[in-house]
């Protein structure tokens, strides 16, 4: 028997899901297709097998990072599109308190009411959606003060974005509602003449989209900095360093500046690993061994 082959550790199921996530997470990060196709060609079920507190970020990072690539047209144009931009970083902002604590309560308003004058304008514009549906966006996104039962849903949802309470007159709250106010006024005038708002030529909308977009691009471009801020530099050291005695075993394989070949490598080495650690405390085996 070879050394290597005597320091092959036997994985349980935790321990293997555990660093294939680290893998796939490591692959989006450092933008590695053949390492991301190879995991989800092995699991197809990743989705449902796997889950990472860091995956809903990476996938966003990924997102952004593109339309910053290849943006703001045509994508701001499209309503699927800024709905998927809206709802991730509404929820990440919802559930991750400390991107809003780098940013400001005031700017990460900002933020994400631009967005939301972006999605509420393309709604607007684009056939598939009624009057209803837009006044019911209108009032959703842009609720003002005071706030009363009617549109409390809707001050409740910024107020988890922006970490506020509702009960104190805070700055941000009375900017928020006057801006509102503002934004709402704006598309309901809008609304009003919407025959003709629709049958606008496609260069003066691009230019009214692009207004929007430009006081919103700088936060928008920070808000995808403090998001790479709160993910680890290399997530290959989250295997090389690791304390558990069965994954030191296991780093001795990988570097943690592995090209992605070597990456690739190692995740079929891994894999080979499970397959034996399987057989080896399978019922069966286990079976004759404690006869």
């Amino acid at each position: 028997m070879e050394p290597s082959e005597a320091l092959d550790p036997l994985l349980s199921s935790d321990e293997f899901d555990e660093i294939i996530e680290i893998l796939f997470c490591h692959g989006l990060h450092k933008h590695l297709p053949n390492l991301l196709g190879k995991i989800i060609e092995r699991f197809p079920d990743f989705d449902e097998r796997f889950c990472s507190p860091h995956r809903q970020m990476l996938l966003l990072v990924a997102y952004c990072q593109d339309f910053q690539k290849n943006g703001p047209l045509p994508s701001i144009r499209h309503t699927m599109f800024l709905s998927t931009l809206h709802d991730s970083i509404v929820g990440l902002l919802k559930s991750e308190h400390k991107l809003v604590d780098l940013a400001g309560s005031l700017n990460t308003y900002k933020l994400v009411g631009g967005l939301r004058c972006l999605l509420a304008r393309s709604i607007l514009m684009n056939p598939k959606f009624s009057v209803t549906d837009i006044e019911r966006t209108i009032s959703s996104y842009f609720p003002t003060l005071p706030v009363k039962p009617s549109n409390y849903k809707h001050w409740a949802s910024w107020a988890e974005i922006l970490k506020i309470d509702l009960e104190e007159k805070s700055e941000v709250l009375t900017n928020a509602s006057k801006v509102n106010g503002m934004s709402a006024k704006h598309l309901r005038d809008k609304l009003d003449n919407l025959p003709v708002e629709r049958k606008k030529p496609d260069s003066d909308q691009d230019k009214s989209i692009i207004h929007v977009w430009k006081t919103v691009s700088l936060r928008f471009d920070d808000f995808v900095r403090h998001l790479m801020s709160l993910l680890p530099e290399n997530f290959l050291s989250k295997i090389v360093e690791n304390p558990h005695p069965k994954i030191k075993m296991l780093s001795s394989r990988l570097d943690p500046m592995a090209v992605e070949s070597e990456v690739i490598a190692f995740l079929d080495y891994l894999c080979d690993i499970y397959v034996e650690s399987e057989f080896w405390t399978s019922g069966f085996v286990q079976g004759i061994v404690n006869k």
